[in-house]
């Protein structure tokens, strides 16, 4: 077993692990905790995977042995963890709380920077320039708010674009679609009910389906082009949420990639439109200061005799 941290090795090899491997991967490393105190049993039950497969894991990132993996894994959160088995406590001063937000943050984005396929995105950014309208679906306060900010970018984008976070409006969104369109379904465990109904709808009729969700879900099992993003740690009033960030960062990458392949009187027709929002936010705030009373001036008193 090489000298390298645990979980960063886990990090790094988690892409080259069978399936099975790879779900025992991400379930360590959603929760380390519990990894440490768990039986195989229990490790494969969470997992979703045969024992055998636990065992293989351990011995795909170095360890002989189960037993000797959970070892080493305690050794490695005891003297400090980077990013996945680092968590924000209550008894953290700010100096500390700071250090390990931003330390969070920066392992997450250097992570998705390593593990993003360049094929993918490409092949997704070829497809929203060629779709003819795109519907972007996604639940929740995470996964939700990360569609709504895709379909904001797609809108500035002059693309012909929808959010629906409904349930029962995305399905009816995604039945909709025919062949020329795109779902763009957003899901980090890949596992919502909505948005896989969705995405199976739209493929039914012909749509094409980018899925932005992590390795091995259901939902990257539909998707036509599935964006992976790294899992994260677990989401806790004591943890940083970096997965939102992971997210946002995806589409920060796509959104300028299209940018890139559109014709120039596209960008121009863009900028041009910012211009005038801001003309019109000038105009109101005018407004606002010319309807304003006269200030008042001070009585002095002299009128008071």
């Amino acid at each position: 077993m090489t000298d390298a941290n645990l979980i960063v090795r886990i990090r790094a090899q988690l892409h080259t692990l069978t399936p099975s491997e790879a779900k025992v991967g991400e379930t360590i490393l959603a929760d380390l905790d519990f990894a440490i105190h768990a039986t195989i049993f229990d490790i494969a039950a969470k997992a979703g995977v045969s024992q055998p497969s636990v065992t293989r894991f351990c011995r795909a990132i170095g360890c002989d042995s189960l037993k000797q993996f959970k070892v080493k894994l305690a050794q490695d959160m005891a003297v400090g963890v980077p990013y996945q088995g680092t968590t924000v406590s209550a008894s953290d001063d700010t100096h500390t709380l700071i250090d390990k937000v931003c330390d969070s943050i920066g392992g997450a984005l250097s992570d998705v920077r390593e593990r993003l396929d360049p094929a993918a995105l490409a092949a997704a950014a070829a497809a929203l320039l060629a779709c003819r309208r795109v519907c972007c679906v996604g639940v929740g306060s995470g996964s939700g708010l990360v569609a709504q900010d895709a379909f904001l970018r797609f809108v500035r984008l002059d693309m012909a674009a929808s959010n629906f976070n409904d349930g029962h409006l995305q399905r009816l969104a995604a039945g909709m679609l025919d062949v020329g369109d795109v779902l763009f379904a957003v899901s980090l465990g890949g596992k919502s009910a909505e948005v896989l109904d969705s995405a199976r709808i739209a493929r039914e009729r012909g749509a094409t389906v980018i899925a932005m969700t992590r390795s091995g879900t259901p939902l990257a099992a539909i998707a036509d082009i599935p964006l992976y993003l790294p899992p994260s740690v677990s989401d806790t009033p004591f943890s940083p949420g970096v997965s939102r960030l992971m997210q946002l960062a995806l589409v920060d990458m796509l959104a300028i990639a299209i940018a890139l392949g559109q014709k120039p009187d596209v960008m121009g027709k863009a900028l041009q439109a910012k211009a005038q929002l801001a003309g019109t936010q000038l105009a109101g705030t005018q407004l606002a200061a010319a309807s304003d009373p006269a200030p008042r001036t001070a009585d002095n008193g002299a009128n008071s005799r």
